[in-house]
């Protein structure tokens, strides 16, 4: 059997030889059957779902319960800046698939790379402010989550951006409409996808508890989306097929070793973390 990593052959990484079962056609299963298996598995395991979510994500985030929030009597399994983060990555990323950007490459304007710098430079600021605090030195104002869930949002759509733009030309051999469209066109456009994180923002904000359980599942789908999307370039730059898909069809073998190395990637790092707090007495932060 051949490695997932395997470089293209002589004769084109994307074209099956004709007749019977061959690589392409078992790769057009493994992704949805990968997917069905983790999720079965995750969902049957004897174990609250709070607390299989606060697990798979454990690696990703500290968790600290004075920085979350919390729906109903549960909290959310991220804390409150990197709930804005994945939330943010996943509404702006529900954005661009909806406008139909899934096959554009183009290097954003600089004016929208500009604007995009600033979201994650008030991220920092936000933080830093905080780390002070922990700290019990000077610091310029009192951190609340409302301001982290803020900034993390912002920092979210930066993200989404640029992984939508190293994902896209990385992929791609031409692209749909205009190939060197950038996956966020001007400031205006910004402005909107700014305004849409507004009804995830409240709905986290809300309290209610009836929202507790989308809201989780939107989280760990997001960051199994953006952990995902990150290592599909990397499996494509090593198998060296950068540039040569055409179609999203000839992205299923790669698309599942990436999801696969997802999974593995969340578990072992989240395992370490556990591993840390239990053996040198990493004292996870309240």
């Amino acid at each position: 059997m051949s490695s997932p990593f395997a470089p293209p052959t002589a004769s084109g990484p994307l074209i099956a030889p004709a007749g019977g079962p061959n690589r392409s056609d078992l790769a057009s299963y493994a992704l949805p059957a990968l997917a069905a298996l983790v999720v079965g598995v995750f969902f049957l395991a004897p174990w609250s779902f709070e607390d299989k979510a606060r697990a798979a994500l454990h690696g990703l985030c500290a968790q600290t319960p004075s920085h979350s929030f919390a729906l109903g009597e549960r909290r959310l399994p991220f804390d409150a800046r990197m709930t804005g983060i994945y939330g943010g990555f996943l509404v702006t990323a529900a954005y661009l698939l909806l406008r139909g950007r899934t096959r554009v490459f183009g290097l954003p304007p600089l004016r929208v790379l500009a604007a995009l710098g600033l979201f994650v430079v008030a991220m920092a600021v936000d933080g830093l402010n905080s780390f002070l605090l922990d700290l019990q030195v000077w610091h310029a104002y009192a951190p609340q989550n409302d301001l982290r869930l803020a900034t993390g949002l912002l920092t979210g759509i930066a993200l989404a951006t640029v992984v939508w733009f190293l994902v896209g030309s990385t992929l791609w051999r031409d692209g749909h409409g205009d190939p060197k469209a950038p996956p966020v066109g001007g400031l205006r456009e910004l402005a909107l996808v700014v305004v849409l994180q507004a009804p995830f923002a409240l709905l986290v904000r809300s309290g209610a508890s009836w929202a507790w359980v989308p809201l989780a599942v939107a989280l760990l789908a997001s960051a199994v989306f953006a952990v995902g999307a990150i290592l599909l370039v990397i499996v494509v730059l090593l198998r060296r097929q950068d540039a040569t898909f055409t179609a999203p069809s000839q992205l299923r073998a790669p698309a599942a070793a990436a999801l696969l190395l997802a999974f593995v990637a969340m578990a072992a790092i989240a395992g370490a973390r556990y591993w840390l707090e239990a053996t040198i007495g990493l004292v996870p932060p309240v």
